[in-house]
């Protein structure tokens, strides 16, 4: 019982150390899967399995898919269709697979891992191959026309399970990825290297890497360097996690490094790693990274703004559903770099600071150092300093979902004002698309793109297209960035606040944002539908409904935004009492008939201080008809709703709904010319006055029986024995008769 507690304590803690505002964050809109209002394109076929690799060409009119035993290349040049341009089929022999499987290991396919530009017009490929992996060089022209293996030692994963990541720079292949039948090492390489360059690997020294697990790399051209971006195991004992708590990591490696002349010969004298912590002040961090990009700034601006979004879940059981949104700039992860180290001491098993006085540790160019210099930077390699967000602030935190894959784009509103926006797949088969405001994240919708939840290897923007391609076992998917379509009206495209849509007043329509326009109206900071739709009439539907003494009504209303907060009132604009009404969790209205709660309800619908009515309903009694009717005309149809189109911005007038309501509904029924009003259910009053007044006499009558039988029963046998009369007399016929 008192681990129960602690447990409960712990998620109440750390539940309490996110920022509500930021921990109630909601998608403002959902889509099923299938929506007509948000449309998504697909390709799958029965060769494309288990996509693992995305690649689109420069011009991205070509999607290049890596998968299980093929490699397609799809036109995606039609904004409304994915085609088949060409297949390569590269499945293992048979002999290798067979000893795949006597290794009892499950994936012995050819699970192409890592897929790249080898250069401008030929493609680099490489595949588990059934545990022995094999690269390829091939025309992205013709995946079938000459195709060049290459040799795959240290440079491929073995594994299907194990994430790797890898970059060519100048035909040269940067890879970090797990390699052994069993996995059971751990590389950050360069392969294919060119002219005097050589193949480096990692010097193997203690605390270098520790069971990683690599995410993501980059080329910083700016810095002659690649970043990796990779999880491990931490070394903090004192903390109460115990020792095997994960910690995120930034690495580098300079592309000009050549290793060693004696010391870290054929090894990286440019390795250095550092710290990602993603939290909120001294709040409890999100320690383990799931996904990385880099956002670059525009040409105008310095390298240094360069961005990196990261996506962090926790490790621990208890807030295994929770996840974290934080962007670091390049400028920090210099700095670290370029700051004091530690070296780890293997008599006390212990870090100990480094300093980095004469600037030698994290530099390029150090292979032509002395090898004092590099014994030196062999064993510091972990700097000091951390790399905390930017600003030090969470830029997104659910305690519901658990994001796994992010992409990170830029776009300009009306105003001139560029906004950043997040597109996160969670492990649930949602896509969040979310936009970064001043006041915080706005999660501007949310699809389903996954028929059953999985974890999505890839995510690939193209922003010439304005979409994304999602790979899966399903197929590949192709998300348009927007669909400004979905919002019917002025109100809810500015409630919308995406960036991408505007309400244009000239064509009267919810239309993407392609230039500047006087006419568009938008505001993804405030939504303020008042300044923005001065022209938007809100007009609703009167539903009139007729219902008896009693009788249980239910009144539906339903907001596609999940942010809206929704109220019933009457037609003086007063709220509907709690009793005795009853509003269900989706909107609608519960209550008897009585004649208090005959009346007119309105559903409205309060976003951002702008309220709009969402849905009228006027509940009347049966009315008596106007006229006398014919007998053919004694019961008439059951008319349940009558809809009357009243224009909202004047206030409800009980008069003149009742007035609208009898002119609609007086055509009615007709007798012999004349108009007869009748909006009642066909009662079934006499019909139950009968049976029950037949009933009660049917009861009467079996009870007199009953009664008659009983007393002459009694007068029987209330005669003496001196008395009974003799059989087969009038007398004891009577009897038996009676009896």
């Amino acid at each position: 019982m008192a681990a129960l507690f602690g447990i409960w304590m712990f998620k109440v803690i750390f539940l309490g150390l996110i920022d509500p505002s930021q921990a109630s964050v909601r998608p403002r809109v959902s889509f099923a899967r299938g929506s007509s209002e948000r449309v998504l394109g697909i390709y799958s076929s029965s060769t494309l399995k288990n996509t693992s690799t995305l690649l689109l060409s420069t011009d991205e009119d070509t999607l290049f898919v890596g998968a299980r035993d093929a490699l397609f290349s799809l036109d995606v040049s039609q904004s409304d269709s994915i085609t088949l341009k060409d297949e390569l089929k590269w499945t293992p022999s048979s002999d290798q697979t067979k000893t795949c499987r006597v290794a009892s290991k499950l994936d012995c396919g050819n699970f192409i891992s890592i897929l790249q530009f080898f250069n401008s017009t030929h493609l680099y490929a490489c595949g588990t191959n059934a545990y022995k992996p094999q690269a390829i060089i091939i025309p992205a022209s013709s995946l079938n026309a000459n195709i060049d293996k290459k040799d795959a030692k240290n440079c491929c994963p073995f594994s299907s399970t194990q994430r790797n990541t890898a970059i060519i720079v100048d035909g040269e292949l940067y890879t970090a990825t797990n390699v052994g039948f069993f996995g059971d090492k751990n590389v950050i390489s360069r392969c294919h290297s060119r002219g005097t360059h050589n193949n480096l690997e990692l010097e193997t020294v203690p605390k270098l890497l520790q069971e990683p697990v690599f995410i993501s790399s980059t080329h910083v051209a700016s810095e002659g360097k690649i970043l990796l971006f990779f999880t491990e195991n931490g070394d903090l004992s004192g903390d109460y996690f115990g020792n095997s708590f994960t910690v995120s990591r930034v690495a580098q490696v300079c592309t000009d490094d050549n290793g060693g002349t004696l010391t870290l010969q054929r090894r990286w004298t440019s390795f250095a790693k550092a710290q990602l912590v993603c939290q909120q002040g001294e709040d409890l961090q999100f320690n383990k990274l799931q996904d990385i990009v880099k956002l670059s700034p525009s040409d105008s601006d310095s390298p240094d703004k360069t961005l990196f979004y990261g996506v962090f879940t926790s490790q621990r059981s208890v807030s295994s559903g929770l996840s974290a949104v934080c962007a670091f700039s390049l400028t920090d992860i210099k700095a670290a770099f370029s700051g004091n180290y530690k070296t780890f001491d293997l008599r006390g098993n212990h870090w100990s600071p480094q300093p980095n006085t004469d600037g030698k540790l994290g530099k390029c160019g150090l292979f032509n150092d002395t090898d004092s210099v590099l014994n030196r930077v062999k064993k510091s390699f972990l700097t000091e300093n951390v790399v905390h967000p930017m600003d030090k602030t969470l830029l997104l935190s659910s305690a519901e979902e658990q994001y796994t894959r992010l992409a990170v784009h830029r776009a300009q509103a009306v105003d001139g004002q560029t906004y950043t926006i997040l597109y996160l797949l969670t492990e649930s088969g949602f896509l969040h698309k979310v936009v970064l405001l001043a006041e915080g994240p706005h999660i501007i919708e949310e699809i389903q793109i996954f028929k059953q939840p999985q974890i999505a290897k890839n995510i690939l923007l193209s922003k010439s297209k304005s979409v994304l391609f999602i790979g899966s076992s399903e197929g590949v998917f192709r998300v348009p960035l927007s669909n400004c379509s979905a919002y019917p009206n002025c109100a809810e495209c500015v409630l919308a606040r995406d960036p991408f849509c505007a309400w244009d007043t000239e064509t009267r329509a919810c239309t993407a944002v392609s230039e500047t326009k006087s006419t568009l109206r938008q505001d993804v900071e405030r939504g303020n539908v008042t300044e923005q739709c001065i022209e938007f009439r809100n007009t609703a539907a009167v539903l009139f409904k007729t219902a008896h003494l009693n009788e249980i009504v239910v009144l539906p209303c339903q907001s596609k935004s999940k942010l809206a907060k929704m109220t019933w009132r009457f037609s003086n604009n007063s709220l509907v009492p709690q009793f005795p009404y009853l509003q269900w969790t989706d909107g609608s209205l519960v209550f008897p008939v009585s004649l208090e709660t005959t009346n007119t309800y309105r559903c409205v619908s309060e976003e951002l201080g702008f309220q709009q009515t969402i849905a009228t309903f006027s509940v009347n009694l049966p009315v008596v008809p106007r006229s006398r009717m014919s007998p053919s005309h004694q019961q008439p149809e059951h008319i349940d709703f009558t809809t009357i189109e009243l224009d909202e911005s004047e206030p409800i007038n009980e008069e003149k709904i009742n007035d609208r309501s009898e002119e609609k509904q007086a055509s009615t029924y007709h007798d012999a010319g004349k108009d007869t009003l009748c909006i009642s259910q066909k009662s079934y009053y006499s019909e139950m006055v009968a049976v029950c007044i037949f009933f009660v006499i049917f009861c009467f009558c079996i009870l007199a029986f009953f009664v008659v039988l009983w007393r002459n029963g009694k007068r029987c046998n209330k005669i003496l024995p001196q008395e009974q009369p003799q059989k087969g007399t009038e007398s004891d016929k009577i009897c038996q008769t009676e009896l």
